[in-house]
C-alpha cells in the first residue's frame, strides 16, 4: 500500500532551487502588477495599461507570455518523452491564450446574448449567460480531448494531468465563478474592487502556478514521487479520518 506522506515530505519532493526561484519571480511579478493596479485605481488620472482588469494592459501581456511559456514547455516535454499525449494540453493552453487575446468567450457571449430573450436569474446579464455557454462548451470539448488521452497515458502523464487540472480549477474559480458572482451582486466601492482583484489577480497567480508546475516537470523529469493531486488527496483523507 502506498505510504501517505506528510506535508513536509511533499514539499521536499517539489523542491528544486531553479524551479523554486522561478516561482518566486513569477509570483513577485503578479504581486507587482496587482500593486500597480491598486496605485493606479487611487490615481485621479488612472491608465488602462496599469490595470489588471483592462484589455491589452501590461498585466494581460504578462499572462500571454506565461501561456506561451506553458505551451512551449509542454511541447518540449512531448518531444523529449516521445509521446503525443502532452499535445492535448498544448491545445488546451493554446485555447486559453487565444481566448485571452481575442476575447473569444466575450465575443461569443455577446453573439449568443443577441439571440436570447429572457431575464437571467440572480441578477446576471444575458451577456454573462452567453459567456458561460461559450466557456462551458469549450471546456467540455477540451475536457473530452484530455480524458481521451488520459486513459491511454502513462502513470506520470496521468499524475501531471491531475496536477494541471487541479490548478486550472483554481483559475476557473477565479476567472468564471468569481466573475459571475461579481456580475450577480453588482456592488461597487471596496467590495466590488476586491472582487475584481480576486478575479483577475487569482487568474494571474493560478497561471503562474501552472507554469511553475510544468517547468518543474521539465527540469526534474518527474523522478520524484510527489504530485499536487496526491497531496490534496492525502489532506482530504486525513481530514475525513
Amino acid at each position: 500500500m502506498h505510504k501517505l506522506m506528510t506535508a513536509r515530505e511533499y514539499m521536499r519532493g517539489f523542491h528544486d532551487r531553479g524551479a523554486s526561484a522561478f516561482l518566486v519571480l513569477l509570483v513577485l511579478g503578479d504581486l507587482a502588477f496587482i500593486l500597480l493596479h491598486f496605485v493606479n485605481e487611487l490615481t485621479p488620472t488612472s491608465r488602462n495599461l496599469l490595470s489588471i482588469a483592462k484589455d491589452r494592459s501590461y498585466a494581460e501581456l504578462y499572462q500571454y507570455v506565461k501561456f506561451l511559456w506553458i505551451i512551449t514547455l509542454l511541447a518540449k516535454i512531448a518531444r523529449d518523452r516521445k509521446t503525443v499525449h502532452y499535445v492535448t494540453w498544448v491545445l488546451v493552453f493554446t485555447y486559453f491564450l487565444f481566448d485571452d487575446a481575442l476575447k473569444i468567450h466575450e465575443l461569443g457571449g455577446d453573439f449568443i446574448a443577441e439571440k436570447l430573450d429572457f431575464t437571467p436569474p440572480l441578477g446576471l446579464r444575458l451577456e454573462d449567460i452567453g459567456e458561460l455557454v461559450v466557456s462551458a462548451t469549450a471546456g467540455v470539448g477540451l475536457l473530452a480531448l484530455v480524458m481521451w488521452t488520459y486513459k491511454s497515458g502513462s502513470v506520470v502523464f496521468r499524475k501531471i494531468s491531475q496536477d494541471i487540472a487541479l490548478l486550472i480549477l483554481l483559475m476557473v474559480i477565479a476567472g468564471v465563478v468569481v466573475d459571475m458572482l461579481h456580475s450577480a451582486i453588482k456592488v461597487g466601492g471596496a467590495v466590488g474592487f476586491a472582487l475584481g482583484v480576486i478575479e483577475d489577480g487569482g487568474e494571474m497567480l493560478a497561471a503562474s502556478l501552472i507554469l511553475w508546475r510544468i517547468f518543474l516537470s521539465n527540469v526534474r523529469g518527474d523522478i520524484a514521487d510527489s504530485y499536487l493531486s496526491d497531496g490534496v488527496r492525502t489532506a482530504l483523507t486525513k481530514r475525513s479520518a
